[in-house]
């Protein structure tokens, strides 16, 4: 009885080991010829394949023309028939593309383009525009050179490592597997060999790097082969690009006697593109497809495609994305998202990633991308929002992100803050009100009071940032105004979509208040004195205090004089007394501050009350005379404040006095 389950067990396994493994078959009749078709390389999505024809009669230059691009489109999972790229890309010369990015708009092609029409060694990149590539611009490897008569290049979906097989002085034989790092727009380093690991005394070529930025297809005749070129896979195993797995042959199910060479696979790791001289039309090179065997499928990434479009109102945009990596935030090749085809980018597994997209006049929305467990290939769609600078935009920021069930930020919330201090320093005529979202507490009011609170500490870490505080109006909505949009948001795990700060731009020609200058005598009333009387620089605000009442107080001062140990003003002071009655009748916005003071001489607390009371005294007088109360002040100090030494009479006589100041509060 087991018998028989046991002969359909082993035959249901090896079916499946047929199905995972696939059994490679030609592209057929509409890419293949019996013309050489050589240099395949398939788009990231797996639908647009490029490769090269050979000397074949529709080529730019017709039959004597050595090598032209052509491209064929999947539709219904089948192949189109393949067209010429045409011109640019194509000429009279050798003409081939070695990759594609992601957005399917850039491609980096054989030869270096010149103004003049001619070509150079090494190779340049065309940008589709419209619909049309353009004219390839050449790029520029320091301190390039070739000694081989071959040369093949890979640009790395993250368009910021360069690929190359070439012979210099350094190839332990042969061509050589290189790689080169982008400088900027068209510069690269110069290229270092990717060592004894990869490379032998025979020629490796045709490196294809997968979207994983890992892992590695190249051909070689140097490692160990069936007969011709074979394929081989290996992993790089850190960043130094010198660590790599031991090369292990791709096998049978693709290697032959023949010759193989130029595989390419799509995105997701899953189809594979190569070139082989084994079943081709009239023994000519043919491209093959087949699945990927899982034991060498590269490590999983996401394709996320989508477009940038205006919030408000859902109109595409052209607009830059810039792709960071939150480990160690270094900053991806930004990526541009054009209003006709939208964007591709590839994202690597084992990070979390933020990415915004940025257009001037215009304020993106922030969005995350976390991949730390990422465990298989995924495509996403996404419609990225911006929304204008102008009022009555009302901006979701999910990132302002705060301690939960408080007003305290988190770590992770300062890029929002200062990006959006930034647009305020940018844009000083620009009035927002702050609006806090929550629905974390229990009861309403305890909602209302925490999304205010949450508003008031953005507006105070703005004000921080000397953004001035009638620019922000704060509120707190609580759980009032539900979260909508018409744009996709990703957010980062953990944060929920009614919990935000909302900026709603509400002016665009606010103006700084004039400093008040209550007096109008031209001295603001932060810097003066007197700020509700007209006054002058010299006496930080306050009236001006003539000559001839400065020399009225210095008299008094050094004129008035009292019996001995007593308070009874003598009457050869009054007169000067009269003098200081008649400033105050003619200044009646002086006051008068009256002050007694006594040498060392006696008892402490007896002087500090024959001060006080000589201080009335006079204070007295003076009210006698008509000036009213309220523009006096006398106050005694003893001996608290002398002005000469106590050890001399003279001293000691200088020290008891009666001062006399103007004040105007």
């Amino acid at each position: 009885m087991h018998k028989p389950l046991s002969i359909f067990m082993i035959i249901f396994s090896i079916n499946i080991s047929w199905a995972q493994q696939d059994i490679p078959k030609s592209l057929g009749s509409n890419v293949n010829s019996s013309y050489q078709e050589t240099k395949p390389v398939i788009s990231p999505d797996g639908n647009t394949l490029f490769f090269a024809r050979q000397n074949y009669p529709e080529n730019y230059a017709g039959s004597k023309d050595p090598q032209d691009i052509y491209v064929s489109q999947k539709r219904n999972g089948s192949w189109s028939g393949a067209q010429n790229i045409g011109e640019p890309l194509n000429d009279k010369y050798p003409n081939g593309v070695s990759s594609v990015t992601p957005d399917g708009n850039t491609l980096l092609v054989i030869n270096g383009y010149n103004e003049y029409g001619d070509v150079l060694d090494g190779a340049s990149i065309s940008h589709r525009k419209g619909g049309r590539w353009q004219y390839p611009q050449m790029v520029y490897i320091q301190e390039f050179y070739n000694l081989n008569e071959y040369i093949d290049y890979y640009l790395a979906n993250n368009e910021r490592t360069l690929l190359l097989a070439i012979e210099t002085e350094e190839s332990y034989g042969d061509q050589d597997l290189y790689v080169s790092f982008r400088i900027d727009e068209r510069n690269w380093s110069k290229p270092v060999n990717l060592g004894r690991q990869i490379n032998t005394s025979s020629p490796e070529f045709s490196p294809f790097l997968a979207a994983d930025n890992k892992t590695l297809f190249f051909s070689s005749y140097g490692h160990n082969g069936y007969g011709d070129a074979d394929i081989f896979y290996s992993k790089r195993l850190d960043d130094s690009w010198q660590n790599w797995s031991k090369p292990e042959n791709l096998g049978t199910d693709v290697n032959s006697k023949e010759f193989e060479a130029y595989y390419t696979i799509d995105a997701a790791g899953e189809n594979a593109y190569y070139v082989t001289t084994k079943g081709s039309i009239a023994g000519s090179k043919d491209i093959y497809e087949m699945t990927l065997p899982y034991k060498f499928r590269p490590d999983p990434v996401l394709l996320l495609k989508g477009g940038v479009v205006d919030a408000s109102n859902g109109n595409k945009l052209e607009a830059e994305i810039e792709f960071v990596n939150t480990n160690n935030y270094e900053k991806n090749e930004d990526v541009i998202s054009n209003a006709e085809n939208g964007f591709s980018h590839i994202l690597e597994k084992g990070a979390l990633y933020q990415y915004l997209p940025q257009k001037k006049g215009y304020v993106g929305i922030l969005q995350y991308q976390d991949l730390t467990k990422l465990n298989e290939y995924l495509e996403q769609d996404q419609k990225l929002g911006m929304l204008p600078i102008e009022v009555g935009s009302e901006i979701p920021v999910h990132h302002i992100t705060f301690v939960n069930n408080a007003d305290i930020f988190r770590s992770d919330a300062y890029f929002e803050l200062d990006r959006f201090a930034s647009l305020l320093q940018s844009n000083p005529q620009m009035q927002i009100q702050i609006i806090g979202h929550t629905s974390q507490l229990p009861l309403e009011a305890e909602n209302d009071r925490l999304s205010y609170n949450r508003a008031k500490a953005v507006a105070d870490y703005f004000e921080k940032k000397n953004v001035h505080p009638d620019r922000l109006r704060i509120k707190g909505s609580g759980e009032k105004v539900a979260f909508y949009s018409n744009t996709d948001v990703a957010l980062k795990n953990g944060i929920a979509l009614e919990d935000r700060i909302t900026i709603k731009i509400i002016s665009m020609d606010w103006e700084k208040p004039k400093p008040k200058d209550t007096d109008g005598d031209g001295i603001i009333d932060i810097e003066d004195d007197c700020p509700t009387l007209a006054g002058v620089a010299e006496n930080n605000g306050c009236p001006e205090i003539t000559e001839e009442t400065k020399e009225v107080l210095k008299e008094a001062l050094e004129g008035i004089e009292f019996e001995l140990g007593s308070d009874v003003i003598r009457e050869q002071s009054l007169p000067i007394l009269d003098k200081v009655v008649t400033v105050m009748q003619e200044n009646p916005d002086y006051k008068l501050k009256i002050s007694g003071h006594t040498d060392n001489q006696g008892d402490d607390d007896a002087n500090l009350l024959l001060s006080h009371k000589r201080a009335q005294a006079t204070k007295k007088y003076l009210m006698d005379q008509g000036i009213a109360i309220l523009r006096l002040d006398a106050v005694g100090y003893g001996e608290m404040q002398p002005i000469e030494s106590n050890d001399t009479a003279a001293g000691r006589a200088k020290n008891r006095r009666v001062e006399f100041e103007i004040v105007f509060d």
